[in-house]
C-alpha cells in the first residue's frame, strides 16, 4: 500500500467526506461550480427542509427516501455541526441534487431504470430519524457512521454524474456494471444498518437512564454537552414539535402523488384567488368516487410549494391525507397534531416557546397547540393547509377537525383546501359553511385532465411493451372508448387499462372495449371473478389480511402470514409462496405494492367498501370484517406459537454430510428463499465432485444448525404489536384454536 493510500485510510470520516465533495466539485464545469457556490451560500443561511424534498422529488420520481435522508443530514449542520462541517453538509445536498437532476433527463433508459430501482431500495434503508438531531451529538460512532454513509453517497452520485456526461456510445461501453452498482448498494446498506443499531442503542440507553421517552431534552444538558444558545433553542423546538406529532405524513402524499399528474386546476380563477389571496379562505373540491380528488390535492401541495421559483419565499404549508387502511390517520389528534407540527416547524422560534410545556408532558392539548400557532403566525403572512379524506373519518372526528380549523382561521391568515365526495353517506352533514370564505368546485365528468392521463398512460404502456398491439389504429380506439365511458373516474380508467394489457390479441381488446363495465363495482366484480386459477385459493385470505391490517403489511410480512397453516405450530419454509409479487399482480390492479416502501394496500377505499357491502362467492359467502379479523387472529396465534420462537440452538460443530445421504426434504426446508437459488446452483454444479461435503454449503445458508434470528421473521413484529387490537376487533368470532391464543395472554 502506498503512503498516500495508507494516510488516506487513517483520515477521519469528516475529512474523507470533504475530499469526496471536493473531487466531485472539481469535475463540474465553471458554470456549474458558480451555481453550486451560489446555492450553497443560500443554504448556509437556511438549511434545506421538507419543502425542498418536495421540490426535488417533483422533478425526479422514486427518490424521495434517499433525498429525505440527505436533507436531514444537511439540516444537521445547522443544528449541531456548525462551521466548515455545515458547508460540507450543504455541499452533499447540492451535489446529490445536481447528479439526480442531470440523470433524470438521461436517455440511456435501461441503465437509468437500474439506478431508479437502486435509489428506491436505498430509500427504504436510508438513515432517517426524527430524533437524529438529539442523538447526533451524543455518539461519536453515530457521527462517524453517518459521515461514512454520505462519503459513499457522494462517491456513488459522482460516478453517476460522470456517466451522464459521456456520449451515447461511451455510455454503452462504460456504464457501471451490476457488480459495481451492488457494491455501492451493499456499502450503503451496511452503514445504514450500523446507524440504525446505534440509534436503537442510544434510545434504549436514554430511556433506561431517564425513565422516559427520548423526546425529553434534560438528559442532554445533564451530560454537560456544550451547546450554543441557538442549538439549545433548536433542541427545545424539536421537543415541542414531537409533542405535537411524530406521525409520518409524507409517505401518504408521496404514494398518492406518484399515481399521476394534473395541471388544469391551476388555471381556475377560484384556485388562483385561493392561492394568492391576502385573507383567510377555504376551497373545497367535490367529486364522485374515483374521480381523482386525492391525486388533485397531492398536486396542489406540490404547486403551492413550487409556484414561486425562489425557495426562500416558500409558503408555510401543512398537508394531511387520511388513509382508510391506516386507523391512526383517522384520529382527530393525529390529523390536527400533524398539521400543527408542520406549520410550527416552518415558523416556530424561541420567541414563541415561552412558557415551555412540562418536562413530563407526552403531548400538547388542542388549546396549547392553537395558542402556539396563533403566536407563531400573528405577524407573518398566509399559511396553507391541504387536507384530503375527511370522508374516511367517523362523523365525530370530522366535526372536531372542522371546528378546530374554523377556530384557527379566526386566529391566523389560513388558506384551507379540503376534498369531499359528492355522495358521502355518514359525513353528509359535516358543517363547513362556517369556515372562512368558502368556495366549492365540483369535479366534472369531462375532466380535461382525464384525457391527458389516458394519453400519458397509453404512451407509457406501449413504450414499456406492457401493451402490445398489431393494429396501430387500435390505440386510438382505446383512447376514444375510455374517454367516452370514464365519467370523470380516473380509477375506472386505470383499472380498464390494467385489464386491457392482460389480453391476448387485438380482437380480444376490441371485444372488451365494446363491453366495458359501467361503474367501479362492476369493474371490481369482473376482476375478482377472472382471478387466475393458480392463485384463486389465496384470493379471500389475501383480501382479509390486507383489509383488516392495522397498518399496511410489507410484501414479506404478507408472504409469511399466508404460509401459516392454522393450528400447525411447526415452522416450514417450504410453505412460503415463491413469488408474492406475481400472486398480487393477479388481482388486476386492485391490490398495489408500493415500490419504495414495499407495502401492500388496496387500490382505493371504494374497493374496501365494495368488499364489505357487495362481495361474495359461492364457496365462502359474503365478506365479513369480523371473520377477517378472526382469521388474522388465528394466523397470529399460530404464528407466534411456532417452535422456533421458543427454542434457541447454541452454536455447534457441523457434522460432515455427504450429499447422497441428505434427504430432499431436509435440503428444501434448510434453505431460506433469499439464499435458496444460490445454494441450489452450487449443489447442482458440485454434486458429483469427489468427497463434496454438503454440510459446509448448508451451514453457509445458516438455517439447519441454528434457529433463525427473530429479525429474520418479517411478520413477527406486526403479530406481537397488533394481536390485542385484533382480539378486540374479533370479539364475536369463534377461534379455531383458542388454546394457542390463551398462551399469548
Amino acid at each position: 500500500m502506498s503512503t498516500a493510500v495508507a494516510n488516506a485510510a487513517r483520515l477521519k470520516p469528516e475529512l474523507r467526506l470533504a475530499q469526496a465533495v471536493s473531487r466531485f466539485e472539481a469535475d463540474l464545469s465553471r458554470e456549474q461550480k458558480d451555481a453550486l457556490r451560489s446555492q450553497r451560500s443560500q443554504l448556509q443561511a437556511s438549511s434545506p427542509d421538507a419543502s425542498d424534498v418536495i421540490r426535488l422529488t417533483s422533478e425526479i420520481d422514486k427518490t424521495s427516501g434517499i433525498v429525505a435522508a440527505v436533507q436531514q443530514f444537511a439540516s444537521l449542520g445547522d443544528v449541531i455541526i456548525g462551521g466548515s462541517q455545515n458547508i460540507i453538509a450543504c455541499g452533499v445536498w447540492m451535489l446529490v441534487r445536481t447528479s439526480l437532476l442531470v440523470c433524470s433527463i438521461a436517455t440511456y433508459s435501461s441503465y437509468m431504470d437500474k439506478l431508479s430501482t437502486i435509489f428506491m431500495d436505498l430509500g427504504r434503508s436510508a438513515p432517517r430519524h426524527q430524533a437524529m438531531a438529539l442523538l447526533y451529538p451524543q455518539s461519536k460512532r453515530l457521527q462517524a457512521d453517518l459521515t461514512e454513509y454520505f462519503v459513499v453517497v457522494v462517491d456513488f452520485c459522482h460516478q453517476i454524474w460522470k456517466f451522464s456526461q459521456k456520449s451515447s456510445i461511451n455510455k454503452f461501453v462504460s456504464a457501471l456494471g451490476d457488480s459495481d452498482l451492488k457494491t455501492y448498494q451493499s456499502k450503503l446498506e451496511s452503514w445504514a444498518k450500523s446507524i440504525k443499531e446505534e440509534i436503537q442503542f442510544l434510545m434504549a440507553q436514554q430511556s433506561l437512564e431517564n425513565g422516559r421517552n427520548i423526546n425529553g431534552i434534560t438528559s442532554l444538558f445533564a451530560k454537560g454537552l456544550s451547546f450554543t444558545s441557538h442549538q439549545r433553542d433548536l433542541q427545545i423546538k424539536l421537543r415541542v414539535l414531537d409533542l405535537c406529532s411524530t406521525y409520518d405524513h409524507q409517505t401518504a402524499w408521496k404514494q398518492i402523488r406518484e399515481l399521476g399528474r394534473c395541471s388544469n386546476f391551476a388555471q381556475s380563477a377560484d384556485y388562483q384567488e385561493w392561492r394568492g389571496g391576502s385573507r383567510s379562505s377555504t376551497l373545497i373540491y367535490r367529486g364522485k368516487l374515483g374521480s381523482g380528488k386525492s391525486v388533485l390535492l397531492a398536486n396542489i401541495v406540490e404547486d403551492v410549494i413550487t409556484h414561486d421559483s425562489n425557495p426562500q419565499r416558500t409558503k408555510p404549508l401543512a398537508y394531511f391525507f387520511c388513509k382508510h387502511d391506516l386507523p391512526e390517520s383517522l384520529q382527530a389528534r393525529t390529523i390536527f397534531g400533524s398539521l400543527a407540527r408542520q406549520l410550527l416547524d416552518f415558523a416556530l422560534n424561541d420567541t414563541f416557546l415561552k412558557p415551555l410545556p412540562e418536562e413530563t408532558a407526552l403531548s400538547l392539548d388542542i388549546e396549547d397547540t392553537l395558542e402556539l400557532l396563533r403566536r407563531a403566525y400573528a405577524q407573518t403572512g398566509a399559511a396553507y393547509i391541504v387536507l384530503d379524506g375527511l370522508d374516511e373519518c367517523d362523523f365525530t372526528t370530522g366535526e372536531k377537525i372542522i371546528q378546530q380549523l374554523q377556530t384557527l382561521q379566526k386566529c391566523i391568515n389560513l388558506h384551507l383546501c379540503l376534498s369531499f365526495r359528492l355522495d358521502p353517506a355518514e359525513n353528509s352533514s359535516l358543517n363547513v359553511k362556517d369556515l372562512t370564505a368558502v368556495k366549492s368546485i365540483s369535479m366534472p365528468d369531462n375532466n380535461p385532465d382525464i384525457e391527458a392521463y389516458i394519453d400519458g398512460q397509453l404512451d407509457h404502456l406501449v413504450t414499456s411493451e406492457k401493451l402490445q398491439l398489431q393494429d396501430p389504429l387500435l390505440i386510438l380506439e382505446i383512447q376514444k372508448k375510455l374517454m367516452e365511458r370514464s365519467q370523470g373516474m380516473f380509477l375506472w380508467v386505470a383499472l380498464q387499462l390494467q385489464s386491457i394489457c392482460t389480453m391476448e390479441g387485438d380482437n380480444n381488446i376490441r371485444h372488451a372495449l365494446e363491453n366495458l363495465p359501467k361503474d367501479l363495482p362492476e369493474t371490481f366484480n369482473r376482476i375478482l371473478n377472472r382471478h387466475r386459477k393458480d392463485t384463486k385459493a389465496f384470493q379471500r385470505r389475501i383480501l382479509e389480511l390486507v383489509v383488516v391490517a392495522f397498518r399496511p403489511l410489507t410484501t414479506e410480512e404478507l408472504r409469511e402470514a399466508l404460509s401459516v397453516i392454522i393450528g400447525d405450530v411447526v415452522w416450514k419454509p417450504s410453505n412460503l409462496l415463491r413469488n408474492i409479487i406475481s400472486t398480487l399482480a393477479s388481482f388486476g390492479g386492485l391490490i398495489l405494492v408500493d415500490e419504495e416502501e414495499k407495502t401492500v394496500r388496496l387500490v382505493h377505499h371504494s374497493f374496501k367498501q365494495y368488499l364489505i357491502d357487495l362481495f361474495q362467492n359461492k364457496e365462502e359467502g359474503r365478506f365479513s370484517l369480523d371473520v377477517a379479523h378472526g382469521h388474522m387472529l388465528d394466523t397470529i396465534a399460530t404464528y407466534l406459537s411456532y417452535n422456533v420462537f421458543e427454542t434457541r440452538v447454541s452454536t455447534a460443530v457441523v457434522p460432515r454430510m455427504n450429499i447422497g445421504s441428505a434427504p430432499a426434504q431436509i435440503v428444501r426446508e434448510t434453505l431460506d428463499s433469499s439464499v435458496g437459488q444460490k445454494i441450489a446452483l452450487k449443489l447442482l454444479r458440485l454434486r458429483k465432485s469427489p468427497g463434496f461435503d454438503i454440510s459446509k454449503t448448508l451451514a453457509e445458508a445458516g438455517s439447519l444448525y441454528g434457529t433463525p434470528a427473530i429479525d429474520r421473521f418479517h411478520f413477527h413484529d406486526y403479530a406481537k404489536t397488533f394481536y390485542m387490537q385484533h382480539i378486540r376487533s374479533a370479539s364475536s368470532y369463534q377461534l379455531a384454536y383458542p388454546k394457542l391464543l390463551a398462551k399469548l395472554l
